[in-house]
């Protein structure tokens, strides 16, 4: 691996922004199970607990709303990126189990982005 190389490679998650988005879409479906462990707390525990897993479903949206905006442009995203976003509303069960409303509204708009830009983009080269 050179030292001049910007971008790091993190396993099977891909590079930079794409296992940034990979990691942030894995780690905010996953909080779901949080919520199973919860269940089995007792109700004073189960409080943090889902305050723990908004908390994790709100930054894995505002982080992959983040990475959309720094590439908007299909043509110039990385390699991997966009299918991310295609599967970025499995973030809306999270966001649903907890009831983060913003969360809910939120999860679709990233893929509905993706496939904007992409459409805006196909009709500029048209």
């Amino acid at each position: 691996m050179s030292s001049n190389r910007q971008s790091r490679s993190y396993g099977h998650l891909g590079e930079g922004p794409t296992a940034l988005a990979k990691l942030s879409l894995i780690i905010g479906v996953s909080s779901i199970f949080l919520v199973m462990i919860a269940g089995a707390l007792p109700p004073s525990a189960k409080d943090s607990f889902y305050g723990i897993q908004r908390i994790i479903v709100a930054a894995a949206i505002l982080a992959l709303l983040g990475i959309f905006f720094r590439h908007p442009l299909p043509s110039r995203r990385p390699e991997g990126l966009t299918e991310v976003f295609i599967y970025s509303p499995g973030l809306f069960l999270a966001a649903w189990v907890t009831g983060v409303w913003a969360g809910v509204f939120a999860a679709p708009l990233i893929p509905l982005l993706a496939l904007g830009s992409w459409i805006m983009e196909r009709l500029r080269r048209d």
